[in-house]
Order: C-alpha cells, then sequence, then structure tokens
C-alpha cells in the first residue's frame, strides 16, 4: 500500500510531470497543476494526502476509467467536463485508456483540509470530527470546472497571479464541497447580511493604504474583524464584486491617476500599485483598460 504524501509532493506520484504548478506560487491553501495525462495507463497507486483531491477533464477525447474500490474496480466513461473527487487519506487506485489514443488535458487542485475544517467549524458550526467527504469520479459540476479554468489560467501567468484570488477560490471549493460531497449536508448557519457602509469604507481605506503590498483575503477580512470566509461571501453581496475584482479596480484605478498626473516611470508606478515588473504590471493594464500604460498617458494628457 502507498504511504501518504503532501499535495506539494503528489507531483512525484503522479503519471508524468505537471505543464504547470502553483507548488512555488504561495497560493497558500491551494495546489494547483495544469497537466496533458498519457492516453493510457495500465496502473497507477497515487498516495493519499490529508488534503481533498479534485480532478476536472478539460481535454481530449472520452476514456475508460477504473478506480479500485476496495477488491473490485469501479468502471465509467469520462471525458472533458467531468470531475473526480478524492477523499482526504486514501489512496487512488486507477487505470484508463482512452477511444482513440489522444492524450488527455486535466487540472488538478487540492484544496487545505484545514481550510475546509475551518469552513466547517465556524461557518456550519460543525464538529470537524463529523466530516467526511465522498469520493466519486465522472460526474459534473459546472462550479468546479468554472473555478480549475480560471485558476489554470492564473498559472498561465504566474508572475501576475493573485494570493487574493487564489484565497478566493480556496474558500468558494472548501464551502462548495462540504455542501455537495459530504456524508451529510453541511449548510450555512449564519444569515446573508450586507457589511454596512461603516465596513466597507474601512475595507477601502486598508485596500488604498496597502496597494503596493500582496493582499490576501485574511488580511481585508482582517480590516473589519471578520472571517475570511464571512467576509468573501458577505463583500460579494453587498458590492457585486469579489474583493480580488474589487483589489484590481482599485489598482488600475490607482494606476491611472498616477499614469495621468505623475511623470514617474511605469515601472516605479507599477510597483507602487503592487506589481512585481513593469511587464506583469503592463499585461494586466491592458486587459483592464484596453491600451498600454504609455498609451493611456499619452492619451490621457493629449500627446
Amino acid at each position: 500500500m502507498a504511504h501518504e504524501t503532501t499535495s506539494a509532493e503528489m507531483e512525484r506520484y503522479l503519471a508524468n510531470t505537471s505543464i504547470r504548478t502553483s507548488v512555488d506560487l504561495n497560493w497558500g491553501p491551494l495546489v494547483v497543476r495544469l497537466r496533458r495525462e498519457p492516453a493510457a495507463m495500465p496502473y497507477i497507486c497515487i498516495p493519499g494526502t490529508r488534503d481533498p483531491w479534485l480532478v476536472i477533464t478539460t481535454g481530449g477525447a472520452s476514456r475508460t476509467i477504473e478506480v479500485r474500490d476496495g477488491r473490485s474496480w469501479r468502471s465509467a466513461t469520462s471525458g472533458p467536463g467531468d470531475l473526480a473527487v478524492t477523499s482526504p487519506h486514501r489512496n487512488t487506485e486507477v487505470r484508463w485508456e482512452t477511444t482513440d489514443g489522444s492524450l488527455i488535458e486535466t487540472i488538478h487542485v487540492c484544496v487545505s483540509a484545514d481550510l475546509v475544517y475551518k469552513f466547517a467549524r465556524e461557518v456550519a458550526e460543525c464538529d470537524i470530527k463529523r466530516v467526511e467527504l465522498i469520493d466519486g469520479f465522472a460526474q459534473n459540476d459546472p462550479l468546479v470546472e468554472q473555478l480549475a479554468t480560471a485558476l489554470a489560467r492564473e498559472l498561465e501567468f504566474p508572475q501576475t497571479s493573485s494570493r487574493l484570488f487564489a484565497d478566493s477560490a480556496a474558500h468558494l471549493l472548501a464551502a462548495h464541497l462540504l455542501r455537495q460531497y459530504s456524508a451529510f449536508p453541511i449548510h450555512d448557519k449564519y444569515p446573508r447580511q450586507a457589511l454596512t457602509s461603516r465596513k466597507l469604507r474601512q475595507v477601502r481605506d486598508y485596500v488604498d493604504t496597502h496597494l503596493s503590498g500582496r493582499l490576501t483575503l485574511d488580511d481585508l477580512a482582517g480590516a473589519v474583524h471578520m472571517s475570511a470566509f464571512h467576509f468573501a461571501r458577505l463583500f460579494k453581496l453587498s458590492t457585486g464584486e469579489t474583493p480580488h475584482t474589487f483589489v484590481t479596480r482599485l489598482r488600475m484605478e490607482r494606476a491611472k491617476l498616477l499614469l495621468q498626473n505623475r511623470d514617474s516611470s511605469v515601472a516605479n508606478i507599477a510597483r507602487g500599485v503592487g506589481f512585481s515588473s513593469k511587464g506583469h504590471f503592463a499585461g494586466a493594464f491592458r486587459r483592464c483598460v484596453g491600451v498600454s500604460p504609455a498609451v493611456f498617458r499619452a492619451i490621457s494628457r493629449g500627446a
């Protein structure tokens, strides 16, 4: 029987090397891998981790996949859009073969067990000893597919990837796992009430003051003395924006003001609004505003 490993070290037990991974990106409660699996795998045993493990298939032909369940094998046909869930501490013995010999594109997401238990304790007032997730494969879950795809896009631009975005996605996934994949239903026990205007001002003031730093969800929640879970759901309810979208918008607003009114270099402005380099800032600015920082500065000054 395979020994247990960690989400970060799982890489060495997979069928091949991942195309991209978040292991060195400090994504906190998430480990995300973008992968291209072989067309056929006669047998592989992947050690369990203490973290729930999600695998979403995003491309390639359908495949016949078998997973060992005790002494027998469970079989299903799996293809793009299908999700597999592996509960904590469970080894995965699996084999598969595609119908046409093509490679399989997947996204792997490991969610911190500590975060899952924290949600159960803080939001659902559930004894974490009762938390039990159910394994499954070849399932359809549009929310997990959407979040995994968005996280994979972040992996394509690791220099500009946002810890705040990863935090937000992790909290959504932890809550979703407990609501949809637990052995018994776990639901929020607190009413959803909008944040007061005072709290929203406090968040805005905190972000304005720390815009040049690497903000996390815990940072923003701590500014108004709330847990990250409560803050994330109530902030979206109150503003219509996720915390990540809100912070990105403020960064772009500050950058536009600096480009219009100061002669600082684009590189200095980039650092001042929380980006590690001129190139990373320019790419994000172009995606949000539609033009490069240099073109925006020229247009705004009538050059």
